[in-house]
């Protein structure tokens, strides 16, 4: 039974990631033929996605859904995350598909340890442990590396694309330092579900006032479909649901399967060249993903 349970962890954290990662890749071939604004496809995947969580709380919960807004404390932690974490997740990470592509955007979101190792001695004064040291080594070897392709007075990829990588990483790390609190008072679905709808407010005006200027067509609408539903509600879910089997260490682990997947259908469908280099690179990159993700990490390196 423990190893019925612990393969259906295992599936249904591959699948979560595989979908994140296809999702950055239908997004890419989306900017790259449909040439629509970065902005309005995330006003749009924000708030259809946030309107489905709430939906899927409400159904498996059956508890309301406004209980997050009763407190003052509570409102205020969810407009940090919704502006600092949600908002700035989505546009930074899609942004750096649009300016790169969804492979070296993927893999550079996986920065984001980096940064809460950075703020968590910032906080405490502390300088960090020697795992960590080494993870910042590896981190920002491996994003020269992708950002260069080994051509060390050049970059091979656009500076927004690199810039909106490295602030997409920022914002993730946003993602898990901001909501801690909620999410040990709330369900996480009901926490990201208004994250999404209210990040997606501001752009609102903008989606709407752009709307007749779009060509919408069933390609497009089949692509914005699949990374508003799959890419980024199911994805979630299925992320969410590995948990009840699977310490979260392994499934923070598993996540690896996200910039692999983005990585192998870039190269297959947009035939995107990712040299030995860049594959060290982002090597690096989801090691030190990996050492960040491990159990007790602070008795691995003494």
């Amino acid at each position: 039974m423990a190893g019925h349970k612990k393969f259906l962890g295992l599936l249904l954290v591959i699948i979560g990631s595989v979908a994140w990662g296809a999702s950055g890749t239908v997004a890419d071939y989306m900017f790259l033929t449909q040439h629509i604004p970065v902005i309005w496809v995330v006003g749009v995947r924000m708030i259809s996605a946030g309107i489905l969580l709430l939906f899927t709380y409400k159904l498996m919960n059956h508890q309301s859904i406004f209980t997050i807004w009763h407190d003052r404390k509570s409102i205020i932690q969810l407009l940090f995350f919704s502006g600092f974490g949600m908002l700035m997740s989505q546009f930074c990470y899609l942004s750096a598909v649009n300016y790169g592509n969804a492979a070296t955007a993927t893999v550079l979101q996986f920065t984001a340890p980096v940064f809460i190792i950075g703020y968590y001695a910032i906080s405490s004064k502390k300088w960090p442990i020697r795992l960590d040291v080494i993870s910042i080594v590896l981190a920002v070897i491996g994003t020269y590396l992708l950002a260069t392709k080994g051509h060390f007075d050049s970059l091979s990829i656009s500076g927004l694309g690199l810039l909106f990588g490295i602030a997409a990483g920022v914002a993730n790390a946003n993602c898990t330092i901001i909501p801690i609190d909620l999410l040990n008072k709330y369900d996480a679905k009901l926490v990201c579900g208004w994250a999404m709808i209210v990040g997606s407010l501001p752009l609102q005006p903008i989606v709407i006032s752009n709307a007749h200027q779009i060509n919408f067509n069933l390609t497009l609408i089949t692509e914005l479909i699949f990374i508003t539903l799959v890419g980024t509600m199911l994805a979630y879910l299925f992320y969410e649901a590995s948990l009840n089997y699977l310490k979260p260490a392994v499934t923070g682990t598993m996540g690896s399967f996200e910039p692999l997947t983005a990585t192998v259908l870039s190269i297959v469908f947009l035939h995107i060249d990712f040299n030995l280099i860049e594959i060290v690179g982002a090597v690096l990159i989801l090691v030190m993903a990996l050492l960040q993700s491990l159990p007790n990490k602070n008795e691995l390196i003494e």
